[in-house]
């Protein structure tokens, strides 16, 4: 029977080469037990050793770095064990996510440089993905523009009301067609101020804008957790002397001489703050003479709510010689271009929306009441104290409130004999 031949033990120190590069593996004796160290010299030309405690282990470690020096992969020799252990659990965990551990460590750094020391970087992407829903549906502005016109019909939202977003939103989705979610406010902003609006029609637009994105955030089209692009719109600041008004005086011989007709839609939108809309849509069965308010429907209403608005003394008085049961009380749409005509015939400053703004300012001058004002006019009370607030003097508005079909009346007098004479030719004309 043959013996087996003894194993021959190592001779060390063991190299390991790859190439030019050699590692060496000694094995030192401490209280008995031996260990290993592996030596090798390192990019700077300084030896650098480690020790591991087993001989296979040291082999593993001195083919690594011989690979590694050899692959000119610099980095990767100067790990100490801790290192080591730190970038396998690293690798590790990245790669059930196919992400490569450089890539990683870029994108972190990036990430901690725009939060620029505001939060920590787990805190930023919890709120990004609070803020970023996954269950919203992808949808184009015009179809969500159509779903809301059709959603206002069926809510009964006013005539006038859906006139009012299809002039207004028809242009600003032909601009932005593509997706909502892809808007932004510096896009929509930098739109708004482009249309070189007037501050009160361009505030409007941006309200209905406003409108339709959380209309899209209600149907899920947005995100529900946060405000819409469109809420961060700035709004424009309205000019100083953006309100107009007409004087006592003025309106006076306004109703004196021009046609009957027309006295009801002056009187009304003097003395009850009518819309013009509203005054073109109303019916002498809406006007309750006995009961001392005219009852402006919800189907009437801009705003689509039913209200009652005070009918004054004195302009009980105006109607009550042209009142019917029933009947509009205008079907022409020309019937304030011909009010507009005679009051330029008399020499009268005619301001955008004047009867309206003037009875929101001699009213809350009267009963210094913007809560009530702004329930009469459909209005918020906000709007009402903003815009009307000490524009005239409780004097002027005892004036106002004083204008009556009678000489008698204390309205403020009448125009000069200069001022009459210069419009008297003119006010037939416009009358007709």
């Amino acid at each position: 029977m043959k013996s087996t031949p003894a194993r021959r033990k190592p001779e060390f120190p063991i190299i390991i080469s790859r190439g030019s590069v050699r590692v060496r593996i000694y094995r030192v004796t401490n209280r008995g037990q031996h260990i290993f160290t592996v030596a090798y010299r390192g990019t700077d030309g300084k030896r650098v050793r480690m020790t591991r405690a087993l001989l296979g282990a040291a082999k593993m470690e001195a083919e690594r770095i011989a690979t590694s020096i050899a692959n000119g992969e610099i980095q990767a020799l100067t790990l100490s064990n801790t290192d080591r252990a730190i970038y396998v659990r690293a690798v590790d965990l990245l790669r059930p996510r196919g992400r490569e551990l450089d890539a990683a460590i870029a994108e972190l750094i990036e990430a901690i440089d725009a939060l620029n020391g505001t939060g920590s970087l787990l805190e930023a992407a919890k709120f990004f993905a609070r803020h970023h829903s996954s269950g919203v549906q992808e949808k184009l502005l015009p179809e969500i523009y159509n779903e809301f016109l059709a959603a206002k019909k069926s809510d009964g939202a006013s005539i006038r009301y859906i006139q009012d977003c299809r002039s207004r939103l028809t242009r600003f989705v032909a601009k932005f067609s593509g997706k909502i979610s892809e808007c932004t406010t510096t896009a929509l902003q930098d739109w708004l101020v482009r249309l070189e609006m007037k501050p009160r029609a361009r505030n409007n637009m941006r309200t209905l804008i406003v409108t339709l994105f959380n209309f899209a955030k209600q149907r899920g089209y947005l995100p529900k957790e946060r405000s819409t692009e469109a809420n961060f719109l700035t709004k424009a600041k309205p000019n100083s002397n953006a309100v107009g008004i007409l004087r006592p005086a003025d309106l006076s011989s306004l109703l004196q001489q021009c046609a009957p007709k027309f006295v009801p839609y002056i009187a009304i939108g003097a003395f009850a703050g009518l819309r013009q809309a509203e005054l073109m849509r109303l019916d002498w069965s809406d006007v309750k003479l006995e009961q001392s308010f005219i009852e402006i429907r919800a189907d009437k209403a801009k705003t689509a709510q039913r209200r009652l608005v005070p009918i004054q003394p004195n302009l009980a008085a105006w109607l009550k010689p042209h009142v019917q049961d029933e009947g509009p009380l205008y079907v022409s749409d020309k019937t304030l271009a011909r009010i507009t005509g005679t009051a330029k015939s008399l020499g009268i400053k005619w301001p955008n929306n004047a009867l309206r703004h003037s009875y929101a300012s001699y009213r809350l001058a009267s009963c210094k009441n913007a809560a009530e004002v702004a329930l009469e006019m459909g209005n918020s009370p906000r709007m009402i104290f903003e815009h009307y607030r000490e524009l005239v003097t409780p004097a002027d508005a005892a004036k106002w409130w004083g204008i009556a079909p009678k000489s008698e009346s204390t309205d403020g007098g009448t125009h000069d004999k200069g001022h009459r004479e210069k419009g008297v030719r003119n006010v037939a004309k416009n009358n007709r």
